[in-house]
């Protein structure tokens, strides 16, 4: 995981993506990838946080590989938060009303 970084806070394991901008196709391909097999080894009732503190900007196909994420992660009992998420990102999720989807935590929480 070279563009993120993997933390663990408590009963959480918290993903810091390093990149600022997450809109190459094919790294958004891995990271989804990376992203879905680390969840997978999480039990129910843990959570997984990604942290957003360094995004910028997120292409749709990223958001595409969250909406997977989060399926894969209810079905399995796994919270995920997504945590940092800049005013950009925030409207884009919006736009497409996801803002009600995602569990989107506000600033150091």
């Amino acid at each position: 995981m070279r563009s993120m970084k993997i933390e663990q806070e408590g009963d959480s394991t918290v993903v810091v993506f390093i990149d600022r901008h997450l809109s190459d196709e094919v790294r958004i391909m891995e990271v989804g990838d990376e992203l879905t097999e680390l969840a997978s080894k999480l039990s129910a009732e843990q959570t997984f946080v990604l942290d957003f503190q360094n995004v910028d900007y997120c292409s749709s196909a990223m958001v595409g590989q969250l909406v997977l994420l989060r399926n894969a992660t209810e079905r399995d009992g796994v919270t995920l938060r997504l945590r940092n998420i800049s005013d950009t990102i925030r409207t884009i999720l919006q736009t497409m009303h996801l803002d009600k989807v995602f569990k989107l935590d506000r600033p150091d929480t």
